[in-house]
């Protein structure tokens, strides 16, 4: 009886993998299928080399701008900041895992749906960046609208880290005052993107803990209007966990 249960069970094992072969094929994988493949897990020891990623349409020539403040506010915990290029994915790639939302920000309510695309999309893109250009940290900027691959029920952020895999990847798009049908303002989409920036090197650094103090670059933000309020650096007691972790690293 037991052998029949067991030729049972590999039977339906061999159907299942027959099935999943299938949905890959015809990349209609949920965004919970981007399982991340991570040979190099290694912990991260300061200072180290950080790699700026450029998806889709974003424009490279804000790398030198980001570069500078990050340097500025993390002073000393990186060798070097490297401009990776651009990446585009492929068609087939593009598609998968995309679902259409309507979002509903706090200032105006845009009625058009969005396709919007999971985190693990582009976390995998940048393990293996990571990995190939023998990286510590790695980082994508997209104008791709994006999700989190960890809840479905989180949707256009502004940036999301990976600790884990030592990545992180921030939006443009609703960092865009056009996207709330106001008159562009480059000057203040400049300013959202560093602060974003910053806030999501300060997770792959400080670890997930948001900071409290309104001002911080650390807190957590759910609208522009409050990412506009805060400054471009740490508030005095972030600062100071940076200052542990220098002494911690003898640097």
């Amino acid at each position: 009886m037991s052998s029949r249960i067991k030729r049972f069970e590999r039977r339906i094992a061999r159907s299942k993998e027959k099935i999943i072969k299938l949905v890959q094929r015809w990349g209609i994988l949920t965004p919970f299928q981007f399982q991340l493949v991570d040979p190099q897990m290694n912990e991260v020891v300061f200072p180290c080399n950080l790699g700026i990623l450029f998806c889709g349409a974003f424009l490279r020539k804000y790398f030198n701008k980001i570069a500078s403040r990050i340097e500025l506010v993390f002073e000393s915990f990186f060798f070097n900041i490297i401009d990776l290029g651009r990446y585009r994915f492929s068609k087939k790639m593009m598609s998968k895992g995309i679902k259409k939302e309507k979002y509903e920000g706090a200032s105006v309510q845009i009625l058009e749906k969005v396709r919007l695309h999971p985190t693990n999309k582009f976390y995998q893109v940048l393990i293996d960046k990571r990995i190939e250009n023998n990286l510590d940290m790695i980082m994508a900027l997209t104008n791709l609208p994006i999700y989190s691959s960890s809840s479905k029920d989180i949707n256009f952020l502004f940036g999301e880290a990976n600790l884990d895999h030592k990545t992180c990847v921030i939006s443009s798009l609703t960092l865009k005052e056009q996207f709330y049908k106001r008159k562009r303002n480059r000057g203040l989409y400049n300013l959202r993107i560093q602060k974003e920036v910053l806030h999501e090197i300060g997770h792959l650094v400080l670890g997930l803990d948001h900071c409290e103090n309104r001002l911080c670059v650390m807190k957590f933000c759910q609208t522009v209007e409050e990412i506009d309020f805060k400054y471009t650096g740490l508030c005095i007691k972030c600062q100071k966990k940076l200052e542990k972790l220098r002494n911690i690293y003898n640097f």
